[in-house]
């Protein structure tokens, strides 16, 4: 069985030898337009309460353990996930291939967003100096579609957080006639760019990053006690669903 449920969400079980396969599918296959998600507590939890939401996790192509607290709540319910692969590690991954195969990357930002795509255009050359990307503002206007940078993009990065990124890439990925994979990436690019320091690799290893955000930016408190608390207890007491 390749897949578990928490809460009504498919949580797809790979190893991380098996997930970048996949992805790398997605960028070789030529069928285009896969559809990823980087699941953690708070969007299982979001879509537990969003019927919506939920059938559109679950129309996904792939949807990544990305949370040491949905491997507790596996356990917790008698289900093994193999692995977690971080939304950190999944953008590493695609933008090394992107570099490599010299595809052509789009970052989508809203204006809530934490890092401006030109921060995050910066961080990114500087890391993959020879890839070719591009960064930009979501505007509502048509005409965004009608660019030509929307055209080309053969990797689509969708920095809008939960559940807007996801709810976007479903409604308009057939607007990206390139796209090879297009994902949702929250706030990971802010960790590139300096914004966010990430936790120690020790606390990582721990599952404890949420404690480390928490000392970091005490106003997720609400968040995290969701994540944290809520979920797990839900989790554990509403298996059947």
């Amino acid at each position: 069985m390749n897949s578990i449920t928490i809460l009504g969400i498919r949580i797809d079980n790979f190893s991380v030898r098996e997930i970048k396969e996949k992805i790398s599918n997605f960028l070789e296959s030529g069928r285009g337009k896969g559809f990823a998600v980087t699941l953690n507590p708070e969007i299982v939890l979001k879509a537990y309460r969003d019927e919506k939401y939920r059938k559109i996790l679950n129309c996904a192509d792939l949807n990544i353990c990305d949370g040491f607290g949905l491997r507790l709540a596996g356990f917790l319910n008698g289900k093994k996930l193999k692995a977690r692969f971080t939304g950190v590690d999944t953008v590493d991954f695609l933008l090394e291939k992107a570099q490599k195969r010299n595809f052509q990357v789009l970052v989508i930002a809203t204006k809530k967003s934490f890092s401006t795509p030109e921060e995050i255009g910066q961080a990114i050359r500087g890391k993959y100096p020879k890839l070719k990307v591009e960064t930009k503002y979501f505007s509502p206007s048509q005409d965004f579609f009608k660019n030509g940078i929307i055209e080309k993009a053969e990797i689509v990065f969708v920095n809008f957080g939960a559940p807007d990124q996801e709810k976007f890439i479903f409604e308009n990925r057939g607007k990206f006639p390139s796209a090879k994979i297009l994902i949702g990436v929250g706030g990971t690019f802010d960790f590139l760019t300096g914004k966010i320091k990430r936790a120690p690799l020790f606390l990582r290893k721990l599952g404890l990053e949420w404690l480390w955000r928490l000392i970091m930016e005490p106003k997720r408190f609400k968040r995290i006690w969701n994540a944290v608390v809520i979920f797990p207890i839900l989790s554990l007491f509403k298996k059947h669903e």
